[in-house]
């Protein structure tokens, strides 16, 4: 969402409660490192209608500070990427702030392609960055197909 620490802070329990519970196939993973909830990525429809049921969207990718550069973002993203595939979607967008090279990084090495840019999408703390879109399509013979040998991850859900 690009909410600064401060609007978290203002978020009801019952909207988080609701945000974490839609109905599937939206769903939120995590890792977990000793119990500690150490990464997160979650994937929804874009929207109710069928005329959108197509595609998703990857929002809520984040990495704690201290457990940054042991590929816990790369698992709990192609678990995502995997769930929103094997649930029908044919495509999966989301947006990057910049500047997040880690971010375009991974993304990019998972078969995403830059598709827009966004000026001044978000607004945090006085300063304002530009949001890149990107795009993957479940093409045929995609990495992320269930039970795929590229990648494993164990995440609970």
């Amino acid at each position: 969402m690009g909410l600064s620490f401060e609007e978290e802070l203002t978020r009801t329990l019952d909207g988080f409660k609701a945000q974490l519970s839609a109905p599937l196939p939206n769903a939120v993973f995590g890792s977990f490192v000793e119990g500690e909830l150490a990464a997160t990525a979650a994937v929804s429809r874009v929207g109710q209608f069928a005329s959108s049921h197509h595609k998703m969207v990857m929002w809520g990718v984040f990495t704690s500070p201290r457990y940054r550069r042991r590929g816990l973002s790369r698992m709990v993203v192609v678990t995502a990427l995997r769930h929103a595939f094997d649930n029908g979607a044919r495509r999966v967008n989301l947006q990057v702030y910049v500047p997040n090279e880690p971010a375009l990084a991974l993304y990019r090495t998972l078969g995403f392609v830059d598709c827009g840019a966004e000026p001044e999408a978000v607004c945090l703390n006085g300063s304002c960055y530009d949001g890149i879109y990107m795009t993957l399509a479940n093409d045929e013979g995609c990495i992320f197909s269930s039970g795929s040998p590229s990648v494993s991850a164990e995440v609970r859900r």
